[in-house]
């Protein structure tokens, strides 16, 4: 049928003669009914590629809003039927790539293979537009665009047989992993919530030595002022050095200040979320104990007070 529309559709002010090598890709792939006489469209008037384009937008503009809509199907019908009225090879090069759309989408071999065979169509008129003996003034594409639209059709070709050698592979699904069966899973014991919870009751008790650094900052200041001012009232000192050293004890009690805030700030958030994971953590592994038995490599948790000769503290030790 595409034959006969080809056929049908050709038209040259020249007497059949052999078909030079330029034509030869025309030569072997149309059949018997090309060698009619090449007249019927002789009436038909001048083609300009301007003229082809201009006609075949709005079909191109159908099928595009098809396409958007998901449906390749429709829209590579339109193309095939419009292509075939008017034997444009672009319409024909259109279809075949809403057809491979189509084709992948429904993984249908029947959508590919119409693809091909409408592929196939546009690149013999594209071959025949390109023989010298090719009417001028039947000019469906620009000539300047006939090598890029052979390598449209060339390329969707092979796509679309690539596809079906797709679709005729069976794709071998992987091997289950197996599990590791030599790997212990952690016991759900609570060990987590002791060990996150004992780490953040730490960086609590931290922030309230922060907290007692700034407080003991601040009262070393106020002290400071204080024996300052003294000295200013007995006339110890001059104002002019009262001034000067009250702007140094002055920063010593914003940064006491500063301390104070901060460490108030880490211990409270600290100490309320390490002790309430640790009541959660050792309420689970109690739990898990009764439900399984004592374990030697259960986690605990020491807090012990710290003492040196210029610091006091706690320390936390365990084992998780």
């Amino acid at each position: 049928m595409h034959t006969r529309l080809l056929a049908a559709a050709i038209a040259v002010a020249l007497p059949l003669a052999p078909v030079p090598a330029a034509a030869a890709p025309i030569a072997a792939s149309l059949t018997a009914p090309l060698v009619a006489p090449l007249s019927l469209l002789a009436d038909a008037g001048t083609v300009t590629p301007a003229q082809a384009s201009g006609a075949r937008k709005p079909v191109q503009d159908r099928a595009q809003g098809l396409l958007k809509a998901g449906n390749p199907d429709s829209a590579a019908e339109l193309l095939a039927e419009e292509a075939s009225k008017r034997s444009d090879p672009v319409l024909h090069l259109d279809a075949a790539d809403a057809y491979k759309t189509a084709g992948v989408k429904n993984k249908s071999k029947a959508d590919l293979t119409s693809g091909i065979e409408e592929a196939k169509i546009g690149l013999d008129i594209l071959y025949f537009l390109q023989d010298p003996r090719c009417d001028p003034d039947w000019q469906l594409v620009d000539s300047s665009e006939v090598s890029a639209e052979i390598r449209r059709g060339e390329k969707l070709v092979e796509d679309s047989e690539k596809a079906i050698t797709d679709l005729d592979t069976k794709v071998e699904a992987p091997p289950p992993v197996e599990e590791d069966k030599g790997r212990k899973k952690a016991p759900r014991d609570g060990r987590g919530y002791i060990a996150v919870g004992s780490l953040l009751t730490l960086v609590g008790v931290g922030g309230l030595g922060i907290m007692g650094a700034g407080l003991a900052t601040g009262a070393s200041a106020q002290k400071d002022i204080d024996t300052l001012a003294d000295s200013l009232k007995n006339g110890s000192i001059m104002q002019a050095q009262f001034d000067s050293e009250k702007t140094a004890i002055d920063d010593k009690g914003k940064r006491g200040n500063v301390l104070t805030y901060a460490g108030i700030g880490v211990g409270a958030v600290g100490l309320a979320a390490g002790i309430a994971l640790l009541v959660v953590g050792i309420k689970k592994r109690k739990q898990y104990r009764a439900e399984h038995g004592g374990a030697s490599d259960s986690p605990s948790a020491m807090l012990l007070p710290a003492l040196g000769r210029d610091s006091a503290g706690l320390v936390l030790s365990g084992r998780f």
